[in-house]
This record gives C-alpha cells, sequence and structure tokens, in this order.
C-alpha cells in the first residue's frame, strides 16, 4: 500500500480537557475541537479551513502554523479520534492472552463506538467517510491506524480457526465481523427495530456484544471443523432444470 510522505510536524498534544469548559483552550486544542467535529461530520473534502478558523476565534493562517495545512489538521485530528477510541477502552486489556476474551473486548470497544454521538465516535465516523469518499490521504491514514489493529484482529483469528486456515477465509472473517457494525451505523431503522431507540443502554449494548460474539465464534468453530483437504476452493455445481409438466 502506497502511503504518501508526511510533512515533518508538531508532535500531536492531547488536547486538556480541563480547559475546555473554562473557555481556556489554546488555539491549537480550540482548531483540533472544531475541525474533529467538522471533519467526521462532512469528511475531508467536505471540511473547509475558513469555517474551522472562523469557528475556534483563530486566524485563518492558524492552520498552517500549527498543522501545516489541512491535510496535517486532518492527521492530526485522526490521531485525536483514535487517541479517544483508546482512553474509552482503557478499563480493556486487549493485551489478554486468551483468544475469545481478546475477541470480545474487541467487539465491545466496536459496538460502543458505533452507539456513542461525541467525541469517542469520530474515529467511527471518520472511518465511514473514508470508505464513502477517500481523502487525498486516505491510505496513509487508514494504513497508520487501523492497518495495527487488523493486523492483530488477524493473528487472534488464525490460533482459533485452524492450523492450516487460508488467508480467503480469514478475510472473509474479518469482513464479517465488522459488516456487523456497518448494518447497525447504515441501517438506523433496523436499530431502531433491534433496540427501541437509536442510543441503546449500556446493558443492551452488552448484550448485543455477547450474542455478536457467540454468532462469531459459531462460524470460527464450523470454519475450523472443516477438513483442510476440502478448504480449496471449488466450482459450484451446476444443477439442470427439470422439465416441466403440463
Amino acid at each position: 500500500m502506497r502511503t504518501s510522505a508526511r510533512k515533518p510536524l508538531r508532535p500531536p498534544k492531547p488536547i486538556n480537557t480541563r480547559t475546555q469548559s473554562s473557555g481556556k483552550q489554546s488555539t491549537r486544542d480550540r482548531l483540533l475541537t472544531f475541525a474533529s467535529e467538522q471533519f467526521a461530520e462532512h469528511g475531508f473534502r467536505n471540511t473547509h479551513t475558513q469555517d474551522i478558523c472562523k469557528a475556534a476565534g483563530a486566524n485563518v493562517a492558524a492552520v498552517n502554523y500549527h498543522f501545516g495545512g489541512k491535510e496535517g489538521l486532518y492527521r492530526a485530528v485522526w490521531d485525536y479520534a483514535m487517541a479517544h477510541a483508546i482512553n474509552e477502552s482503557a478499563d480493556v486489556d486487549l493485551s489478554t492472552d486468551q483468544d475469545r476474551e481478546w475477541l470480545y473486548h474487541y467487539l465491545r470497544v466496536c459496538v460502543l463506538s458505533v452507539f456513542d454521538t461525541g467525541p469517542a465516535s469520530f474515529l467511527r465516523r471518520l472511518i465511514t467517510n473514508e470508505i464513502n469518499d477517500p481523502s487525498p490521504i486516505s491510505d496513509e491514514v487508514l494504513s497508520e491506524h487501523l492497518a495495527p489493529r487488523i493486523q492483530e484482529l488477524e493473528v487472534r483469528l488464525r490460533r482459533m480457526m485452524a492450523p492450516h486456515v487460508s488467508d480467503f477465509q480469514v478475510g472473509c472473517c474479518i469482513l464479517a465481523i465488522h459488516s456487523q457494525f456497518s448494518a447497525i451505523t447504515i441501517n438506523r431503522s433496523a436499530r431502531r427495530n433491534l433496540f427501541r431507540n437509536d442510543k441503546p443502554s449500556i446493558e443492551e449494548a452488552e448484550h448485543f456484544t455477547r450474542e455478536i460474539c457467540a454468532f462469531v465464534m459459531g462460524g470460527i468453530r464450523a470454519m475450523r471443523g472443516v477438513p483442510p483437504a476440502l478448504r480449496r476452493d471449488r466450482t459450484p455445481v451446476r444443477v439442470e432444470e427439470s422439465p416441466g409438466h403440463d
């Protein structure tokens, strides 16, 4: 995967949340606050730095000074969104050697990010925007922020599935896992039918996570039970239709 050369920027700094309510944020923090909301809501192409600067009460040159331009600001927003996603799951130990437990917590973090409407939702919304309308640095931000998580998921799945599992099978499993969250993100009517509202309670989210985890584990067990000799690709058998009767 090709990525564009990243311009040297100041090291990303977290927003000082203690000063947000008092209105004493620095110019950089204000820019990052409004930019995160705008990029998450409108995507890269439909977000304008002039609007961000106006909302932040900053000079139009401030984006260049603090971030090196719009792309630099966008990178900082991804860093900020990832930091929030990590902070929201700070009580979850994803370093565990128990692969099923790790998978459950991975699913839980994904589920909660769908239902959250605050900063913890930024990463999920940024990803959705990149899928629908890729930015000029799409490959870079996705590979830097998402590739490590997907790689860890792949390692865990391979251990759980079978020694001779194929790359295609692992890819199908990863796609099936993330499709669960795409469905409840996009289809709001289905979400309301399932939970009776757009924002389920923590208890409902936990229940949903357990059911999805059980479904995923069932699929893993089914794939693990297929003998290696039968895992090769097969051409579907064509069944001739029987002639109709008058």
